[in-house]
């Protein structure tokens, strides 16, 4: 176990992966702009980015936390997410935690992947067991 401080650099350097996405997609809305080459598609593009930016956390915070950075590791943030997202929306429609669910959900998936990518469950499980279990 490291200190806070690597905990916390751990979880800065994981935050790296999806922010690094945002330049790309402002450069596209801003490229497909009415005033600039007004094209619909170019500007629906680089807005996908900003409309799913708390998935994309989830997803690159969990595989930057992820000790082998496994693909597995994503689809539980992305899983951890959309559960989270429903729950709350269940409780209360007008709640919505936006890009805060994602690094939320980015952390938990990240930190249970570390944790559990290695179980091992009874033979007739065997399947579920390892790097399947964590997004289940």
């Amino acid at each position: 176990m490291g200190t806070w401080f690597e905990k916390l650099q751990s979880i800065g350097m994981s935050l790296m992966l999806p922010i690094a996405v945002l330049p790309a997609a402002a450069l596209l809305m801003r490229l497909g702009a009415p005033d600039v080459l007004d094209i619909p598609f170019i500007t629906k593009a680089g807005g996908s980015i900003f409309d799913n930016l708390a998935l994309i956390f989830s997803i690159g915070i969990a595989t930057g936390l992820a000790k082998d950075s496994n693909g597995a590791a994503g689809l539980a943030g992305a899983i951890a997410y959309l559960v989270l997202t429903s729950g709350l929306k269940a409780i209360d429609p007008a709640l919505d935690m936006s890009v805060l669910a994602g690094i939320l959900s980015g952390i938990e998936a990240g930190l249970l992947y570390n944790r559990f990518h290695s179980i091992r469950l009874p033979e007739f499980l065997g399947f579920f067991g390892g790097r399947r279990f964590v997004p289940i």
